[in-house]
Parts: C-alpha cells; structure tokens; sequence
C-alpha cells in the first residue's frame, strides 16, 4: 500500500474504534472485522496496525480472543502522531530525476522543494490541531442531505 494511504486507512480503523465503542481490552476488534468496513487486506491492516502499537496509539492482543483497541481515549489521539506513526514521509514529494544539464530544472528543483516544504509543515500543523475524537464527533453529526426539486 502506497504510504499515501496508509493514513487514511489508519485514521479510518481508528475511527471505527472509537465509534463504536468497542476495541477495550476486554473487546478487541480484529483486523478481519475492520478489514470488512475499510475494504482492505487484513495483512495490510495488521501492518498498520503495528505501526500503530508502536506508537502507543493502539494496543493489541494475539491469539483467538485477539484484536486491537484504543490505547487512549480518543481525544487524546492528535492525528498528526497517527500520520507520523503510518507515513512519516513528506506530504508532497519533489522529483529526483533532474537533468543536470539544464540550469532552469537546477533552480526550478530548489523553489519546489521549498513550496514543497512549507505545504508539509502546513499539513502537519494542521493535523496537530485536530484529534480522532474531533472526527468522531463529526462523523456523528447528520449529513445534509441536498433537496430535491
């Protein structure tokens, strides 16, 4: 899985955690049962997942009564540290390839990793503020739905 989506299928495990009220440690959620609503592999989750124990964000459990569960409370589970535990990578990648020749693409690459700088730490400010407990809270308000003529 491209690390692109690594944080989307994170947040979105997390989120089902959290929503649902169950993944305690007497109710773990298996990455089968997970895999079902993020439509993934559940190899794939469980490598997530891992990176995600690691982090102190998750905990989990082997065996036939196994799973995964919050390790804190969900508004304590600031979406940057999810991000940096899945896909620390920078969120807007630069091209490597460049002709050494060329003295536009030289100094084209210095300006675009700048931009490229910036747009990251934008990113990464703005998930700081934000918690999985903000999402669920909004993912619990009713969609307006648009009106039909």
């Amino acid at each position: 899985m491209a690390d692109s989506q690594r944080f989307a299928v994170a947040v979105h495990m997390l989120m089902i955690l959290a929503a649902h009220k169950t993944g305690k440690p007497g109710q773990p959620v298996t990455s089968g049962e997970m895999a079902k609503s993020v439509n993934a592999n559940p190899v794939v989750l469980r490598r997530v997942i891992s990176a995600l124990a690691q982090a102190g964000v998750v905990a989990t459990r082997a065996g036939a009564n196994g799973g995964v569960w919050l390790a804190r409370q969900p508004q304590e589970i600031a979406l940057d540290c999810v991000r940096q535990a899945v896909d620390d990578g920078p969120a807007v990648c630069c091209r490597t390839n460049l002709n050494d020749d060329c003295p536009v693409a030289q100094a084209a690459a210095g300006v675009i990793n700048g931009v490229a700088q910036r747009v990251d730490g934008a990113i990464r400010a703005s998930l700081a503020t934000l918690t999985l407990g903000d999402l669920v809270k909004q993912m619990n308000q009713p969609v307006a739905r648009p009106v039909s003529v």
